[in-house]
């Protein structure tokens, strides 16, 4: 999948659960667009990759395209990286940025489940790819682009109604702000160690 259709598609399906914990803001949305693009790090020519070269160039070579940064490892080395930099560098207006960037991380890993390739998610430990299942996609090509209108005029809809107020009452998520929480307790037990 493409970086366009990585991050309209996360945010297509983040920004209402923002909106329903009513945590819509600038930061937590580059929060979840960062973490949407994120695992294509291991690319040298994706939209990441061509921004940071040097990072791109060490993930490609020690770990491969779609091996350590698409897998449950690579999430739990982002949320490490996450915490520290949440903790040691930001005031706790910035409490749900690990959140949203391991929100992303995870979709970016669910939506490449469904290309053609798919993901190493056990990786290093299992080299079984999951992917091409009943419903895949490959990328760049015509269901890559429909996914793509499809969330993109989705996306616009969210906005307007974020506009109009009404966006965080379309949906009921009771479980998510519970979620969060855990999350932050974890990460304070982890930070005392």
């Amino acid at each position: 999948m493409k970086y366009r259709t990585h991050l309209t598609t996360t945010m297509a399906v983040g920004l209402p659960l923002m909106a329903t914990v009513n945590q819509v803001s600038i930061l937590n949305l580059c929060a979840l667009g960062i973490g949407s693009l994120l695992p294509d790090i291991d690319h040298p020519s994706s939209f990441l990759g061509k921004r940071n070269k040097i990072a791109s160039g060490i993930a490609n070579k020690t770990l491969g395209h779609r091996g350590g940064t698409h897998s449950l490892v690579g999430l739990v080395v982002v949320f490490i990286l996450s915490t520290i930099l949440q903790v040691h560098y930001l005031t706790s207006s910035g409490n749900y940025l690990t959140f949203w960037v391991l929100f992303g991380f995870l979709f970016h890993l669910i939506e490449d489940s469904f290309s053609k390739e798919g993901i190493h998610w056990l990786w290093p430990y299992k080299r079984r790819r999951h992917g091409e299942k009943m419903i895949y996609y490959t990328t760049g090509g015509i269901g890559e682009y429909l996914i793509l209108g499809f969330t993109l005029c989705l996306l616009l809809i969210e906005l307007r109604l974020l506009y109009l107020g009404t966006l965080g009452q379309v949906i009921s998520v009771p479980w998510l702000s519970i979620l969060q929480d855990k999350l932050l307790q974890f990460q304070h037990a982890i930070m005392k160690i």
